[in-house]
């Protein structure tokens, strides 16, 4: 079993190896464990002690030694079930807390693929959305992921209405795209794509090395929608 199945459990590394360690061999005292997870004397001794506090290993006393002894795996999930459910029940109430003061905003910096793949996943967790923009940029640069970012849209049915300039018009790279298009005169171009999902703004610039910036605020979402909207009905079909 690889230790990070662990991590998510709250059990670190070195607590993850000796955890298994126990389980695979049985009662071990502190040298056996250092030698068999190959952590030094030290270290073992103090993420034993951690360990206990968490109550996820025992020790029994032999020869006055301390021999140490996993505890069941089905206790300890039973403890983060019991967890699970207190937080469950306590969730509510912080969340009124946290809704009584308003959230500043909120801007986060991305950058290359692996940052404009993080947006279009957030942006797959709508309902609808709107955009316009250079989205000719899109499909070049982010290639597989604009097909697959497409192809996810459409079985999630997902609404979208795009904007673009009329030089776009007819263009293969963006066939794929499942939204619904308008049109604007050639001069009324931008060099960003801009997406309004949520409370969120997503400019994207598209260098080679593609930078995208997201601003969280309700307020200057509801600025850009109303843009959109109004250029949607001047637009062209």
């Amino acid at each position: 079993m690889d230790t990070k199945d662990l991590h998510s459990f709250g059990f670190s590394e070195n607590e993850a190896k000796i955890y298994l360690a126990l389980l695979a061999s049985g009662p071990l005292q502190a040298g056996g464990l250092s030698k068999k997870t190959q952590i030094n004397r030290r270290t073992t001794y103090d993420t034993l002690e951690r360990m206990l506090e968490k109550g996820v290993i025992s020790f029994t006393l032999a020869a006055e030694r301390r021999v140490f002894k996993a505890i069941a795996p089905k206790i300890i999930f039973t403890k983060i079930r019991e967890i699970e459910k207190k937080a469950q029940q306590i969730v509510p109430e912080l969340e009124k807390l946290y809704a009584q003061h308003p959230k500043d905003q909120e801007i986060h910096i991305y950058q290359g693929r692996k940052g404009i793949r993080a947006i279009l996943n957030q942006i797959l967790d709508v309902k609808e959305y709107v955009g316009f923009g250079s989205n000719e940029r899109f499909p070049e640069i982010m290639g597989h992921d604009f097909l697959q970012f497409q192809k996810k849209k459409a079985q999630l049915k997902i609404k979208s209405k795009t904007l673009m300039s009329t030089a776009m018009r007819g263009n293969p790279l963006i066939h794929p795209a499942k939204t619904e298009f308008r049109y604007l005169p050639k001069q009324i171009s931008h060099p960003t794509s801009t997406f309004i999902y949520g409370d969120i703004v997503a400019i994207m610039m598209w260098s080679d090395i593609p930078i995208a910036i997201t601003i969280e605020s309700k307020e200057l979402a509801e600025t850009y929608t109303q843009y959109f909207k109004t250029l949607w009905k001047t637009a062209h079909k």
